[in-house]
């Protein structure tokens, strides 16, 4: 038989699916496996799935079916992440030339699952574990990277599965962040950005309850090297004074925030077991307050079960006055398990399609005249490739980018002028 040593890794959904995929991928390079890029030539096939709304879980099934297909009798076929925590065995009879799963929070007993002459393998546990000090290797751009400070959710909104797939809220210590950011830094990224699925709860379960984020930052903010630090998936209810303050005075931490705000009509709100719009407004208001050029970046869906011609015409007038450089928009899509799937009141699809392109249609003239207004300014702009890179403003791969007239080295900061809007979200520089 072909010895098996060299892995392809497929790694689907969100940052913090990305996260997990780089740690997989260290975990076997110590253990002496090889990294290939190109899954016809690997030994072992890995796809690391995202199971969070029906559109990635079809993403998903498509992307299996596809690798199951051409995959040869020699080749191993790994899947893990949130689909098998979702589905457990019924996958394995779904997909049946896979061989081994492994749960959301059991990847770090990927080298028994390759390993292991039995097939099915499959290892899914209650997810409880959080990633210490196992190794990762880093596959974004030589600019950045993404940095995981809690895994699971305590929020429990009606609509998400993300506990049952995720588990409960749980940090990661502080030593073990740090050591993940100094070696971001020692292979050349400039750039770190938080995630979690509640980043602003950071540290209340392990550090006796007291909330933690501002502490994190200002040691973060101390690692020589390190030039911009990025928060993600805040939460309007869980900003603390200290917070605001270290964001505002340290010199480091981006002034960027991604707060997912979902809904401003209380009643869908409360139906969502979300903060009421008064703590929406409240925060957002003291955000600007502190930090008065302040990015921000939001979330909100449409179409969720009850929401009413008025509900939806509240929420687009709120988007229109909150003024957020960039919004990302979905449409509500009922999720097994979850309470929000069990409600009446449905609104069709097709009105829920029109309620999104409304949102983005508003969020797009706001977002252009914002980028107008950047024309003839200068940044410091991060450099993800010789041709494109970011600035403070722009979250990368979710926002728009920063097009260079002339190639620049990746990972460089220089500062430049802006020339022109490029399609709505993308600025030149020169």
């Amino acid at each position: 038989m072909k010895k098996i040593n060299t892995i392809h890794i497929i790694s689907m959904g969100c940052p913090k699916n990305l996260v997990d995929s780089e740690t997989v991928a260290g975990i076997l390079t110590k253990n002496g496996y090889v990294l290939c890029g190109e899954s016809k030539t690997a030994d072992i096939i890995i796809i690391n799935t995202c199971a969070f709304i029906d559109s990635a879980r079809k993403e998903a099934y498509n992307t299996i079916n596809q690798i199951s297909k051409n995959k040869s009798q020699y080749q191993k076929l790994i899947i893990c992440g949130c689909l098998p925590q979702y589905e457990k065995s019924e996958l394995l009879q779904k997909f049946p030339k896979v061989d081994g799963i492994l749960g959301s929070s059991d990847f770090t007993k990927i080298v028994d699952i390759v390993a292991s002459s039995e097939k099915p393998m499959s290892k899914i546990s209650t997810p409880k574990f959080i990633i210490s000090d196992e190794p990762k290797l880093f596959s974004t751009p030589k600019s950045y990277a993404y940095i995981k400070i809690a895994e699971g959710c305590d929020n429990r909104c009606s609509y998400c599965i993300i506990p049952k797939l995720r588990g409960n809220f749980r940090s990661r210590k502080m030593e073990y962040i740090l050591t993940d950011v100094e070696n971001a830094v020692k292979s050349g990224r400039k750039e770190v950005l938080l995630t979690a699925q509640d980043t602003t709860l950071y540290g209340i379960d392990i550090y006796g309850g007291k909330l933690m984020l501002a502490s994190l930052l200002k040691k973060m903010a101390g690692i020589e090297g390190l030039r911009w630090i990025r928060l993600l998936y805040t939460h309007p209810a869980h900003f603390t004074d200290e917070l605001l303050s270290e964001i505002a005075g340290n010199e480091k931490i981006l002034k960027y925030v991604d707060i997912p705000i979902q809904h401003t009509d209380d009643f869908i709100l409360r139906k969502m077991g979300r903060p009421t719009a008064k703590t929406i407004f409240s925060t957002i208001e003291k955000l600007r307050k502190k930090i008065p050029d302040i990015s921000l970046r939001t979330t909100v869906m449409v179409g969720f079960p009850g929401e009413t011609e008025k509900s939806f015409l509240k929420l687009l007038d709120a988007i229109k006055k909150l003024d957020f450089d960039w919004l990302g928009g979905f449409v509500y899509s009922a999720q097994e398990g979850t309470a929000a799937c069990e409600m009446n009141n449905l609104v069709p699809l097709k009105v829920k399609k029109e309620r999104l392109n409304e949102i983005m249609a508003a969020q797009q003239k706001i977002t252009f005249l914002k980028n107008k207004k950047r024309v003839g300014k200068t940044f410091e702009i991060l450099a993800d490739g010789e041709k494109y890179g970011h600035c403070e403003f722009q979250s990368p791969e979710i926002d728009g980018r920063i097009i260079f007239s002339s190639k620049q080295k990746i990972g460089s900061l220089s500062k430049k002028k802006i020339l022109k809007v490029k399609n709505v979200y993308d600025l030149v520089a020169y």
